[in-house]
């Protein structure tokens, strides 16, 4: 088991989870995110219909919709002084300058999604580290100089939601097992970081309201690291070794 699936393995299985009430609501935040590239999308896809064969009331994120959170500038399940429309019309060309000097500098880069984690409130693609998006993070951190948190997760951390949950789990044991038994291999190439406003939680209808391309010197691919013991090449779907 993971170190990232340990830490959430006993409240799973004690059925802690958080439950997505708000699934399909309306709720705005103001979020920098990244796209999996279609081969990308069209293998985590895989990896869905794979999960809900054992778990079908999963909440599914849309294919169309799958991303990874940078930063949440405006969060959308925090509320302020002010309406988030009326924080982003006062300030939200200036944060989009500074985020504009840093991708200016920063390079195309590579993800290779390796972990499936059954989280408290998600499921989740984990991207291999190190990856360059915890030093992106950090530079756009210091750089808005937010009074709050920038992400819901830890600043390495890479992952893409491919669940949430509607109830409590059937099987959590099982579930676990079947993560663990799922080895993965997706890689996604990333050009651009895209600025959205969500309207509809979770990130299930959104407006592009910048594109912002990385036009810095291309980033390295991830090491491959080791195979996971008794893992063989992939013969089956796209990403998936069953």
């Amino acid at each position: 088991m993971t170190d990232i699936q340990a830490r959430h393995a006993p409240s799973v299985l004690a059925g802690e989870l958080e439950l997505s009430t708000n699934w399909g609501l309306p709720g705005v935040g103001y979020l920098l995110m990244i796209r999996p590239d279609p081969a990308a999308a069209a293998a985590l896809a895989n990896v869905q219909r794979q999960v809900l064969t054992l778990e079908p009331a999963l909440l599914r994120q849309p294919e169309s919709q799958l991303h990874m959170s940078i930063a949440w500038l405006l969060p959308v399940r925090r509320e302020f002084s002010e309406p988030k429309d009326a924080l982003w019309a006062s300030r939200g060309d200036g944060w989009l300058a500074a985020i504009t000097a840093i991708t200016e500098a920063t390079g195309p880069m590579r993800l290779r999604y390796r972990r499936l984690v059954a989280a408290d409130a998600a499921i989740i693609a984990v991207a291999a580290e190190p990856n360059p998006v915890g030093r992106l993070r950090r530079e756009i951190t210091a750089a808005l100089d937010l009074p709050w948190p920038i992400t819901y997760s830890s600043v390495e951390t890479v992952h893409a939601s491919l669940f949430r949950y509607r109830q409590p789990l059937t099987d959590p044991a099982g579930l676990l097992r079947r993560l663990e038994s799922l080895v993965i291999d997706i890689e996604t190439e990333v050009s651009e970081l895209l600025m959205v406003r969500e309207s509809i939680y979770p990130t299930l209808a959104y407006e592009v309201l910048r594109r912002l391309p990385l036009r810095g010197e291309p980033a390295g691919a991830q090491p491959d690291g080791a195979q996971p013991d008794g893992a063989q090449p992939d013969g089956g779907e796209p990403g998936v070794q069953p």
